[in-house]
């Protein structure tokens, strides 16, 4: 299957900074293998994004290993649609307006 474009709308674009931004005042490593791992998975999606279950409001999602974070997403034609990197105890949700 070919890999499809990803575009990270900006408020989880948004979210991923923030998330450094605070690994990154009590460990700058962990900052590092934050982003490495949205990095990874989104790859990942981009490659398979059929592998993700279905979750909610035509959307899959992505649990990151390793941090208590979702990549939510939807499968376009010609693109997968980053919607929120959320985390998964704060404001369980929020994201739905976006779509």
């Amino acid at each position: 299957m070919k890999r499809k474009l990803v575009r990270i709308q900006s408020e989880a674009q948004e979210e991923i900074n923030q998330a450094f931004d605070w690994y990154f005042k009590r460990s700058p490593s962990a900052a590092d293998a934050f982003l490495t791992e949205v990095g990874t998975s989104i790859a990942q999606i981009a490659s398979l994004p059929q592998l993700y279950p279905p979750y909610t409001r035509n959307t899959r999602r992505h649990v990151l290993s390793g941090f208590p974070y979702s990549v939510i997403f939807q499968e376009k034609d010609d693109i997968i649609l980053v919607v929120a990197v959320a985390h998964a105890k704060r404001r369980p949700g929020y994201w739905r307006v976006r779509i």
